[in-house]
């Protein structure tokens, strides 16, 4: 049997027409593949970040709580909670973000134990000896080591922010005092 050159023609349009059909289903199923792991992926970056923003306003209200009434409630369970949340959250830090949000991370909890850290010594001093003031060396180390903390998780809601919406529309300055649980006006240090 002789295949005449129309019928080869025609053949060769067909196995081109079911190529080309293979080829664009293979690669609609190759990006549709890509953009649901890239979507998962991004859904758990952004509840990390929602755990992690979460984590830093807790320890911001206890800070400013801290600073305001001179007592830490539950030290023990708060420096507990602040290791284990840390190191959640740091290991899954590692897997979804940049090295600069990792590293201000870090920053961010090591303004926590240090904090936590400075209050401990101010405390230990013993009630008749300790004074909330700037005059008392132990409390003024306290409030910068709460000022550093304060500065680092300010950094890192700024990077988590740019990351999750893009560049700022207003500087951080603005908006800094309402997402740290800073109140409007602070009871001032005795002095």
């Amino acid at each position: 049997m002789h295949i005449t050159p129309a019928a080869q023609a025609a053949l060769i349009g067909t196995s081109l027409g079911a190529t080309a059909t293979l080829s664009a289903a293979w690669l609609t199923q190759r990006a549709t593949s890509r953009r649901e792991r890239e979507r998962r992926l991004w859904d758990r970056r952004v509840a990390t970040y929602d755990d992690l923003m979460s984590t830093v306003h807790t320890y911001a209200q206890l800070r400013a709580h801290t600073r305001r009434s001179y007592e830490l409630p539950e030290l023990e369970g708060v420096r507990s909670e602040a290791l284990h949340s840390a190191a959640t959250l740091a290991a899954r830090i590692e897997l979804y973000s940049s090295e600069r949000l990792r590293e201000a991370c870090e920053r961010s909890f090591d303004g926590v134990q240090r904090w936590l850290l400075a209050w401990e010594e101010w405390h230990e001093q013993g009630p008749a000896v300790r004074l909330p003031s700037q005059a008392d060396g132990l409390w003024k180390k306290f409030t910068k080591r709460v000022e550093e903390a304060e500065k680092a998780d300010s950094e890192l809601l700024e990077l988590l922010l740019a990351d999750v919406h893009g560049a700022r529309r207003k500087p951080w300055r603005h908006r800094r005092g309402r997402l740290l649980g800073k109140k409007a006006s602070r009871k001032p240090d005795h002095d």
